[in-house]
């Protein structure tokens, strides 16, 4: 259902700290969230989110995935729309100056958390070693091989002679798909949230109704092409979090804990919903 047949309640009851990721690949997830009443949306680089979740300076975050096992506090995945994919996903991606099994260092993206643990299980299962992971430095193309995600990697897309999609890696040795970020809350045992994951449904079906303007409006602030945007976002984005998804995201957290890459392996906490109806935005 479209925001415009929406219900709006006509006295709020709580605001909602909501934080995202800064990247295109949001955009239908936070769709006029910005103009909710009962929302204060802040967007921030993927490495800052867990702690602004475990600060409270947010409600809920759209959070890199392995942060849920690493970031030292319990956590509950909302079951709103995530950012996974099923095969190539363009935006994250190993370039490389030499053939890829001859890769030995690997220069991350400090924002990388999950593309750096996934990047490690892929080198354990296609070439049967690790990969040392090294900083960044500030000459991307003077490094030997990077590993870049979000709206970056489009800046290098045809500089480098050897690259490597993981999400397109990862579905070919699993057969599942990867799931790169999701909503999660604080888990202090009396949340009840369930406004705000209908608010956050609601961004996203309104974000989905309307991925022409979303194109029109934020694809050249991004980095894309508006063609080349509107391709990212219908085919190598998936924003299902259905069982699919949250297969694969188990499988994901089973190998990293098996090659030692996360200490512990805690097991996928859903929020409990009850659904009810409430605007996604004014």
């Amino acid at each position: 259902m479209s925001s415009a047949n929406t219900q709006y309640p006509k006295h709020p009851r709580t605001t909602y700290r909501v934080g995202a990721i800064s990247y295109f690949n949001t955009r239908p997830l936070i769709y006029q969230l910005d103009q909710h009443r009962q929302v204060e949306l802040t967007r921030v680089v993927p490495a800052e989110l867990a702690r602004a979740i475990n600060s409270q300076a947010v409600h809920t975050g759209l959070v890199p995935s392995i942060d849920y096992q690493i970031a030292g506090a319990d956590w509950l995945i909302l079951p709103v729309a995530a950012i996974a994919s099923f095969g190539s996903v363009l935006t994250i991606r190993i370039f490389s100056q030499i053939p890829l099994e001859r890769i030995r260092s690997l220069a991350c993206d400090p924002d990388s958390h999950t593309s750096v643990v996934l990047a490690q299980i892929l080198w354990r299962l296609q070439f049967q070693r690790r990969v040392q992971i090294v900083p960044l430095p500030s000459d991307i193309r003077s490094a030997e091989a990077v590993l870049l995600i979000g709206d970056k990697v489009l800046a290098q897309l045809d500089y480098w002679a050897y690259q490597l999609d993981l999400g397109e890696a990862w579905t070919e040795f699993t057969d599942l798909p990867f799931v790169c970020a999701f909503w999660a809350v604080k888990n202090e045992g009396k949340n009840h949230w369930d406004e705000l994951v209908a608010i956050l449904q609601g961004a996203y079906r309104s974000g989905i109704d309307h991925l022409k303007e979303i194109v029109s409006r934020y694809a050249e602030e991004h980095g894309f092409d508006k063609s080349l945007a509107y391709q990212y976002l219908t085919q190598n984005i998936k924003f299902a979090f259905g069982p699919a998804q949250q297969q694969g995201l188990e499988k994901f957290y089973e190998l990293a804990y098996q090659f030692e890459l996360i200490p512990t392996l805690r097991p996928l906490q859903l929020y409990p919903y009850a659904e009810i109806s409430v605007s996604s935005s004014e």
